[in-house]
């Protein structure tokens, strides 16, 4: 009789779920990393809720059928989205050193470059995209209390200059 082989530890575990959930990682390797059987990580799979992989061949019903009640994705759904890729990549990384496999690691590294590049890049632009509609509503606010906005270009500053000075030439001499 064979004996039992240790468990995997907590990190081996949290690494293999990251990779199972992305569906890009062959189960062979997932089994590997785990030290099990194709059996036993069945077994293993049930008893810790993980479900089962949609098939790579199966057609995608939801998608296709209703591409006109697509929904707009919105920024910091996104960013969620980039920020969970970033963490299966950096899984994907990390048995990757573990297996000393250096082209593996280097096509981890320029997914992970392109990933966090793109990242920065919409946060930046969701960012920017607060900030215009800051300024706006704050021009807005400012134009219903009946204030002067503060011009934002040369031309504008003069045009102002110029209506104020015509204002306090009318008014006259306020003593």
């Amino acid at each position: 009789m064979r004996a039992k082989s240790a468990p995997p530890r907590d990190e081996k575990i949290a690494q293999a779920k990251l990779l199972y959930d992305s569906g890009v990682t062959p189960i062979r390797e997932i089994l590997e990393l785990l030290g099990m059987s194709v059996g036993q990580f069945r077994r293993f799979r049930e008893n810790n809720g993980w479900p089962l992989r949609a098939s790579a061949c199966a057609p995608k019903k939801t998608q296709e059928a209703a591409p006109a009640t697509k929904k707009p994705r919105d920024a910091n759904r996104l960013i969620a989205r980039l920020e969970d890729a970033v963490e299966q990549e950096f899984a994907r990384a990390e048995a990757a050193l573990a297996k000393h496999a250096p082209k593996t690691i280097e096509a981890s590294a320029r997914t992970l470059a392109s990933l966090v590049k793109t990242l920065a890049e919409l946060k930046r632009m969701r960012r920017e995209n607060e900030d215009r509609e800051n300024d706006a509503d704050d021009s807005e606010q400012a134009a219903s209390d009946g204030g002067d906005a503060p011009p934002r270009e040369l031309a504008e500053l003069r045009a102002e200059l110029a209506r104020r000075l015509e204002r306090l030439r009318g008014a006259g001499p306020t003593e």
